[in-house]
């Protein structure tokens, strides 16, 4: 699991500007994207689509959001009655497993409050639970730093996905 926008402070290293009225690319930074920003994200995504210019919308999550939530807002309704449905089609949900980190994880009996992050006071989800809930849920799974594991981690790393 990765810091909280720390791809935004990648993007910004790279020169780009991050701003909710003159650039494009948004940082939602007062909570998790699918609790306290889902209004956010209707809002951000409805202004985006009614511009126009763009075919297509690629929304990153933090490491510790459960998909279903975030697929869910293209649903939810927002005080105005409109939903995301209206104006964007959710294509698809992709996860990146950290081949290096995963069994680490996998086998770890961990929460994610005990790892300094949580998504709030009632979250007492553990890693294991939520590592499975993003593979089970996505249609695209991508494997990151496979190249850092031996042969017999990415046996037992397939094997893991597999029965997922």
């Amino acid at each position: 699991m990765s810091e909280v926008n720390i791809d935004a402070a990648l993007v910004r290293e790279g020169g780009a500007e991050l701003s909710r009225t003159d650039e494009k690319l948004v940082e939602m930074s007062n909570g998790c994207i699918c609790c306290t920003l889902r209004e956010d994200l209707l809002l951000e995504v409805n202004r985006l689509a009614k511009e126009g210019r763009f075919d297509q919308l690629v929304i990153e999550s933090t490491g510790i959001s459960e998909p279903l939530p975030v697929a869910e807002t293209f649903t939810f309704a927002g005080d105005d009655g409109q939903s995301l449905s209206t104006v964007a089609r959710l294509d698809t949900m992709v996860t990146v497993v950290d081949a290096f980190n995963f069994l680490r994880d996998y086998d770890s009996a961990d929460s994610i409050r005990s790892r300094g992050e949580s998504l709030g006071e009632g979250d007492e989800r553990s890693v294991v639970d939520l590592l499975i809930e993003q593979i089970e849920f996505c249609d695209v799974l991508v494997l990151n730093k496979v190249d850092l594991i031996d042969d017999g981690q990415q046996e037992k790393l397939m094997a893991i996905l597999r029965s997922a």
